[in-house]
């Protein structure tokens, strides 16, 4: 246990009554300094666990990756951006370039190609309108919404029906919407195809993203009984494998990776898709196991996650980081095995500090991690050595993005704290939106775009203070919270192959609805940088 956090007040106190007490009353003493400071519990390292320098620049693959957020947590789920120049201080009323309101609700995160954004949004009490939105990166300018299907199965209220990310190759928009099925538009909202997945019944809902991958799009499908994990052709929705997995649920996106070969099987190099736990009626560790992405077949699996799994797998320098549970366990996995490899390809390993739902950030070969109670904590990549550990203020569900040599971490509050990515902790700037936070934020073109409870931020480094009116009105009056769909879109889901898109160049603007979806968002009057 560490106890170098521990508040000053509670230190001395418990300090105290360890001079005073018993055998049992220091064990209990020290049990109590431990939660307070966040136990790190246990590390056991293989001898293969080899600590790294701290770095001050990206990787070369990262720096290929720069330009777009195409999908949940940007370039290879890595949450990193190359951007040399993002901001740090910023509010409600300065650094935004412009805020917009989002219809409905829904914790997906912006995705961001060229000069589009793209959200999932629940319109309406259940079952809701299941839409998918698109504005304009530069000016924060709606473009059109289009009705995917009505909402269907039960949901956790921190989730939702609309918490999966898009994922995008510029072309294409594939949305994931649970028991609704899986939706595949053009960039001009129109949809092309959608496949059923079945009731996938869970009480929690799902909450995985689309992968894509060559000419496929991958989906994790898991629910209480028959989980799966699919593939399907992009143009086509034509499906290409099913493979059956043994999980009660799981909540995490799949990541590509290219893997080294062992020797034995070849050598050379491969391409796994990494499914970080499987859920387990009984509670027993659950599995971190890595399946072939053109064929669906399991490569190799590792044991050792919690039963309930929402983080992503975090991917870089050769090792696949598994995080799980409340202060649950940390793995470091080598990929390239074949068959369980629990025992010889775990290179380290702590059996706490593990976040329930936020996934951390690999960075600059230091590992950050924000538990849901704001622990933050920041381990050595090599080996999984604790550097150092702070509690920030709130509860965290968002999950970590880095760039510029910054960490950001959103509670849900809406503070956005930015951290120096250093082996010393230093808060750069404690940051207010002033509004609920679930979703994970995006970056690009040196931009932060954040979805709070009701609007899309867009937050620059370059802008001076904006006009004292929060939200600019849009022809005399402000777009309502609750949008509801035009009436030609809100009757029963459409069948396969209908496009449900309506757009403002579509119509006359005296025929749309004062409510529609296609209006145009208010935007915030930010004066042009100085």
């Amino acid at each position: 246990m560490s106890l170098d956090r521990t508040p000053p007040v509670v230190a001395q106190r418990a300090v105290g009554s360890l001079r005073r007490a018993d055998g049992l009353r220091v064990v209990c003493a020290a049990l109590f300094l431990g939660l307070a400071a966040g136990c790190e519990g246990s590390l056991n390292k293989s001898p293969q666990a080899v600590a790294l320098p701290v770095t001050s620049s990206d990787s070369a693959q990262e720096a290929i990756d720069q330009g777009q957020w195409p999908g949940w947590r940007g370039p290879r789920s890595a949450g990193i951006s190359t951007d040399k120049d993002l901001p740090v201080a910023f509010g409600p009323q300065s650094g935004v370039r412009w805020k917009v309101e989002v219809p409905g609700v829904g914790n997906s995160s912006p995705v961001v190609w060229g000069d589009r954004i793209y959200l999932t949004s629940a319109l309406g009490a259940a079952p809701s309108r299941l839409v998918l939105l698109a504005w304009d990166r530069t000016t924060g300018k709606y473009l059109w919404g289009t009705d995917a299907a009505a909402s269907a199965g039960a949901s956790h209220d921190k989730n939702g029906h609309a918490s999966a990310s898009v994922a995008t190759n510029g072309r294409l928009i594939f949305a994931f919407f649970g028991p609704s099925g899986l939706f595949v538009f053009d960039e001009s909202g129109r949809q092309l195809w959608r496949q059923s997945l079945g009731q996938l019944e869970h009480g929690w809902g799902t909450a995985s993203s689309p992968v894509l991958f060559e000419d496929l799009v991958i989906q994790l499908a898991d629910c209480k009984a028959d989980s799966s994990i699919r593939a399907f052709r992009q143009s086509t929705g034509e499906p290409v494998w099913s493979t059956p997995r043994q999980s009660t649920g799981c909540w995490s996106t799949p990541v590509l990776i290219q893997a080294p070969r062992d020797a034995a099987a070849g050598g050379g190099s491969r391409h796994e898709l990494i499914v970080n736990g499987t859920g387990t009626a009984d509670g027993s560790p659950g599995y971190v196991i890595a399946y072939d992405p053109r064929t669906g077949q399991e490569l190799w699996r590792v044991r050792g996650t919690t039963d309930i799994v929402c983080p992503t797998a975090i991917v870089a320098g050769g090792l696949i980081y598994s995080m799980s549970g409340r202060n649950g366990p940390i793995l470091a996995i080598q990929p390239g095995g074949a068959g369980d490899v629990t025992e010889s390809r775990v290179v380290w390993k702590t059996t706490r500090g593990g976040p329930y739902v936020p996934t951390g950030v690999a960075y600059r070969n230091r590992l950050y991690v924000v538990n849901d109670g704001g622990v933050l904590a920041c381990h050595n990549a090599g080996d999984g050595t604790r550097i150092w550990q702070q509690r920030l203020r709130g509860a965290f569900t968002s999950s970590l993005v880095a760039g510029a040599g910054q960490i950001y971490a959103l509670s849900e509050r809406g503070d956005v704290y930015v951290i120096k990515a250093a082996d010393e902790f230093q808060m750069l700037a404690e940051n207010d939106l002033n509004e609920r936070t679930l979703a994970t934020p995006a970056i690009a073109h040196g931009e932060l775009y954040v979805r709070t409870e009701g609007f899309l931020w867009c937050i620059g480094s370059h802008v001076v203070a904006a006009t004292s009116t929060p939200v600019a009105q849009h022809d005399g009056a402000t777009l309502p919270t609750e949008p509801s769909l035009p009436e030609e879109l809100s009757a029963t889901p459409r069948s396969r192959g209908f496009s449900g898109s309506i757009r403002a160049a579509d119509l006359p603007p005296a025929e749309l609805p004062a409510t529609a979806i296609s209006l145009e968002t208010p935007r915030l009057a930010v004066p042009a940088a100085e």
